[in-house]
């Protein structure tokens, strides 16, 4: 039996990353840092992949792509994208937050805590806590994924000391060389596991910044 080709996409941040792997050997990986321009920058990229790696869309049998959270234009972009790929051609789409993705790519012992921090606004921070691996190969949370202060994350980390991925590590003043998520892995996570339960939905954990307006008096029906 042939192994499965995936496309992973991210676009949460300011980075834009692709990969194409072969059950767990990469054919071709992008990471680029380029702040804006996702929606430029993707499809050719895909498409670059493709071509370097000698296949097609036909030669996909899934697809996976981060799902947040990030910048609203960025995440959207991706999503969009693969969530069409994956339509037109019939193929499943696995959705991953980045913080587990991130935790992954820290290699640490099971007994080590994995603080994965992506930078917010405001001095906020995306944060969650791993500590092992869960039945279904990702990183074992140890809390709910949320957006909070600098310095609560900053409590959170003194109070179980580990390793911090993510942009948002400069939060805690600390510096990680695992600040973007690597596609590969994104991937490679993604292989096994089961799309109705890692649907590619959208994960802001944040309230947008703008809000509906509410009336200054009342108003007649």
């Amino acid at each position: 039996m042939t192994d499965p080709i995936l496309l992973a996409i991210d676009t949460c941040e300011g980075t834009c990353s692709a990969a194409l792997v072969r059950g767990e050997e990469p054919l071709g990986s992008r990471m680029e840092r380029i702040g804006r321009g996702h929606a430029e920058r993707l499809l050719p990229m895909i498409s670059e992949l493709m071509a370097e790696a000698g296949l097609g869309y036909a030669d996909l049998t899934r697809i996976a792509v981060c799902t947040g959270p990030g910048t609203f234009t960025g995440l959207r972009i991706g999503l969009s994208v693969a969530r069409g790929l994956a339509l037109s051609k019939g193929l499943p789409c696995v959705g991953l937050m980045s913080l587990p993705v991130l935790a992954a790519q820290a290699g640490a012992d099971p007994d080590t805590a994995v603080h994965a921090i992506v930078m917010g606004r405001g001095g906020q921070g995306f944060y969650q806590a791993f500590e092992g691996v869960s039945p279904d190969g990702l990183p074992r949370p140890v809390c709910d994924a949320a957006c909070l202060d600098g310095d609560v994350i900053a409590a959170k980390v003194a109070a179980q000391p580990g390793i911090v991925v993510g942009s948002g590590a400069p939060l805690v003043d600390m510096s990680s060389d695992q600040d973007a998520v690597n596609p590969v892995v994104l991937a490679r996570l993604a292989r096994e596991l089961n799309p109705a339960d890692h649907a590619p939905e959208p994960a802001y954990l944040r309230e947008a910044d703008a809000k509906k307006g509410k009336a200054l008096l009342p108003v007649e029906a």
